[in-house]
């Protein structure tokens, strides 16, 4: 499985250390963050550092939603002229019309074309609230298009059709997989899928949190997309997935991707709604392969200290022995640890890799009752509830494929 990192706000030479250090596969670039010169800026310099690296770039059509809204944070989408493909156009008026579809979609595909992008990300909207809505029925045909279009304009490169759907969605699970029959259904088939799920409601000012993806139903329901997808001869590249990269890959992704602050390590529309209060930089943390976690650099200390194993015995852990490491060091350690994870998770044997990552759950509970034991009680519930749905949602995942 290949790891990319998640594009967004204040990059410094975290892509370059990434790329330099082969500790990520690529990139998927932010057009909100980006003009499109300096897109094509940045995969020139990548590229120079690895010939191999994965240049994408996501149009972030979905974001349209929140455009006009009096405390949109749209950036460079919202700069006239910028990125051709961001117009705003009503659901119904693509159903009316599919005309604008192919508008909306050729220009993302010029945009991608002149940054030299090694998959072209077809755009799409955001469906909010339900798989049985407008929207769905739009996502749908902006999919079934994006292949065509593409062969019309003589690309050449493999086509990701964006799928951005809220979790609640996922959480019908008849809609849900009403909607994945007939995507997975569509002809010409684009050549993979482009997937985010949305924690929280698009109207939540970036309060949603980790936790509203961390639900059985929610994760079961990412694998058995990851799966039916794969099945059907496409590729799917997960945007925000973070530490449940590996149980993507079991479930046949070709990459995960996170980034360095929160909002690129889950996705949420709450990133496109400025925030008005304050608050303090985030303690830096480190990803512990034992626990599946992330721990403070103090937690970090005294766990070790206690269960060594705690330690990944990788590279990156060199930054955190007797100091803090600095922001790029952490987003560095964070891809070394989730790439650790991510590889060998898939061995082909589906159901051996679902017990032994089901194991490694058991361990990390094991170490947390451990710690508990021994005093370190803080988070001790949620770290427990966090582990139990991984746990669930294999649970789920298995039952919904029939495995």
């Amino acid at each position: 499985m290949k790891l990319y990192a998640q594009h967004g706000f204040g990059p410094s030479d975290k892509l370059t250390r990434g790329a330099k250090d082969r500790l990520i596969d690529g990139v998927i670039l932010s057009s909100r963050h980006l003009t499109p010169d300096a897109a094509a800026k940045s995969a020139e310099e990548l590229r120079g550092i690895n010939a191999e690296f994965d240049v994408l770039l996501d149009p972030e059509y979905y974001a349209m939603l929140q455009l006009g809204m009096p405390n949109a944070q749209l950036g460079k989408l919202d700069e006239e002229g910028l990125w051709p493909h961001f117009v705003s156009h009503r659901p119904s008026e693509f159903l009316a019309k599919p005309a604008h579809i192919q508008t909306v979609l050729q220009a993302a595909y010029q945009a991608q074309r002149i940054v030299g992008c090694t998959y072209f990300i077809a755009p799409n909207i955001y469906i909010s609230r339900s798989f049985d809505s407008i929207e769905s029925a739009v996502a749908l045909s902006f999919i079934t298009q994006s292949k065509a279009i593409s062969m019309d304009m003589a690309l050449g490169s493999p086509i990701l059709a964006t799928l951005c759907v809220t979790r609640d969605a996922l959480m019908n699970q008849q809609e849900f997989e009403a909607f994945l029959t007939t995507l997975t259904a569509i002809e010409p088939k684009p050549d993979g899928i482009y997937l985010l799920v949305s924690a929280g409601s698009a109207d939540e000012q970036g309060k949603s949190s980790r936790s509203d993806i961390i639900i059985p139903e929610v994760i079961g329901n990412w694998m058995l997309l990851n799966y039916s997808l794969a099945l059907n001869g496409m590729r799917v590249i997960n945007g925000c997935s973070d530490l449940l990269s590996p149980l993507l890959a079991i479930a046949g992704a070709e990459a995960g991707a996170s980034g360095w602050w929160s909002n690129l390590q889950y996705f949420s529309m709450g990133r496109y709604i400025r925030n008005e209060g304050g608050g303090r930089q985030p303690l830096r943390r480190y990803i512990s392969t034992r626990l599946l976690n992330r721990v403070t650099v103090n937690e970090r200390e005294a766990f070790v200290a206690l269960i060594p194993e705690i330690a990944n015995g990788l590279s990156m852990d060199a930054c955190y022995e007797g100091r803090e490491p600095s922001q790029t060091e952490e987003s560095l350690q964070s891809w070394q640890a989730i790439a650790s994870l991510s590889e060998g998770a898939a061995s082909g044997d589906i159901v051996a890799d679902l017990a032994r990552f089901g194991q490694r759950i058991e361990t990390a509970k094991a170490c947390y009752q451990e710690l508990v034991s021994s005093g370190f009680t803080e988070r001790y519930e949620a770290n427990r509830e966090y582990l139990d749905a991984l746990s669930g949602g294999l649970k789920h995942f298995r039952e919904r494929a029939e495995l």
